[in-house]
């Protein structure tokens, strides 16, 4: 059997070192190493807490560290994260047995570094009461919430005093939400048959569609998944589909994979609407055509395409949906690298693709149909002002305010578009609409 420990140092130098996507990187790491079950746990916890902490737990190792962080050993320097991590963030693992794991597999690692870990390890233990020096109150966030400054001070700008509530959602452990297929079944009889199978389960308090499920059960294994009743979507994307399904419309998804909301615009629609969904690559169209199957649905049509490559037989055919290529910056607590991966040259880029798109969409939609555009970000730049300058450039088409009632992480703006801060349950995810006159 392949060690818990061992396994978390394998798959965060996949993400940190090689660009690897940390559910993508953990969902290999599970299906080809031999690790027990039990473990599994662990190492996701593992995983996902040293990634969200990681400026935090890299400034406690340099302060300990008589070697500069960018000259020790990937393996090593990661050896040491996992064990700052287990002593600061987690109280169920004694601080002896996070030493001796670390010692020996640094070990089999790296030769001569142990007694280098060890000295680390033992001289953050010892200084574990001091308190913390910053020279600013943004120093100070960007250690207790490990999130960069540039970031920091982004949401601040654009969100004010709410900005911390933001940093504490995104830090936040997701639940897993699905959506209910009610061609299959209702979400009551699909709630009832979950319980029954030992699932702490209860239906999502936003959309009517959603389970929300604690607890660490295999979602390949859920038997309802399987028999396509049930999808894996968050609460927040699973609020897109029923704005933008009017009767006897067609529709687009200019940026469907995996296909999450095209699905649900073909369930709401009783399968009977003609739907093209693209994806620019063969193998995402791949999945869309999977979860189609799965879930057995026809009204799919599944293609190549990219985005933003205008298609004129489509041309004012459908209600479109673009949910955009955007930052990720509201699913940072499913995927906390991104706190690291993502600059403000690259947000500023987007913004750029962002605005392509829309004027491609545009050219979809006939007279009184919807144009519904969202992302997984809280960036004010690729949402708001994005659909602004959309409509400052297309008088022809007017905002339909998304009205799904008050919530304490809903806000709207006068149009009425609305921007969801993260929590537990929910992404932080930005929608709007509009209609062509």
């Amino acid at each position: 059997m392949t060690n818990a420990r061992e396994v978390s140092v394998d798959v965060l130098g996949k993400v940190l070192n090689q660009g690897a996507y940390s559910n993508i990187a953990l969902d290999h790491a599970f299906s080809s190493a031999d690790i027990k079950e039990e473990d599994k746990g662990l190492v996701t916890e593992i995983i996902y807490g040293t990634l969200k902490y990681l400026l935090a737990i890299d400034r406690i190792i340099e302060k300990h560290s008589s070697i500069a962080l960018k000259k020790i050993e990937d393996d090593v320097l990661n050896i040491l994260r996992i064990s700052v991590y287990q002593m600061k963030y987690l109280d169920r693992i004694p601080t002896y047995a996070v030493l001796n794991e670390a010692v020996e597999l640094t070990k089999k690692k790296s030769r001569g570094a142990s007694g280098f870990v060890n000295g680390v390890l033992r001289g953050y233990v010892r200084s574990q009461n001091e308190k913390m020096v910053f020279a600013s109150t943004l120093e100070k966030d960007s250690f207790n919430f490990s999130f960069p400054v540039w970031m920091i001070e982004l949401f601040k700008e654009q969100y004010g005093k709410a900005y911390k509530k933001i940093l504490a959602g995104l830090n936040e452990r997701p639940v897993i939400t699905y959506r209910v297929n009610t061609l299959k079944m209702t979400r009551e009889e699909a709630l009832k048959r979950l319980l029954d199978l030992g699932y702490d389960a209860r239906k999502t308090l936003i959309s009517p569609y959603g389970i929300e499920v604690k607890g660490g059960k295999s979602v390949a294994g859920n038997p309802l998944f399987q028999q396509g009743v049930l999808t894996v979507q968050d609460e927040s994307s699973m609020l897109v589909a029923p704005l933008l399904v009017e009767e006897s419309r067609n529709y687009m998804d200019l940026c469907s994979a995996p296909g999450g909301k095209t699905t649900h615009i073909a369930e709401l629609s009783d399968d009977q609407a003609e739907i093209h969904a693209f994806d620019i690559y063969e193998a995402k169209v791949k999945l869309i055509e999977e979860n189609m199957e799965r879930l057995g649905l026809h009204s799919i049509i599944a293609e190549v395409n990219d985005g933003l490559n205008d298609l004129p037989a489509y041309h004012e055919s459908a209600n479109v949906l673009l949910d955009a290529p955007c930052s990720g910056l509201g699913i940072i607590r499913k995927k906390p690298e991104i706190k690291y991966t993502k600059n403000q040259k690259e947000l500023a880029e987007l913004v750029k693709i962002q605005r392509r798109l829309l004027e491609t969409a545009a050219a979809y939609v006939p007279s009184g149909g919807i144009l519904l555009y969202s992302t997984c970000t809280l960036n004010k730049k690729e949402n708001e002002e994005n659909i602004r300058w959309f409509l400052d450039n297309h008088p022809e088409f007017t905002p339909l305010p998304v009205e799904l009632g008050e919530q304490d992480h809903f806000q709207y703006t006068e149009e009425g578009f609305l921007t969801i801060l993260p929590g537990k349950t929910m992404d932080g995810f930005f929608i709007s609409r509009v209609r062509k006159k």
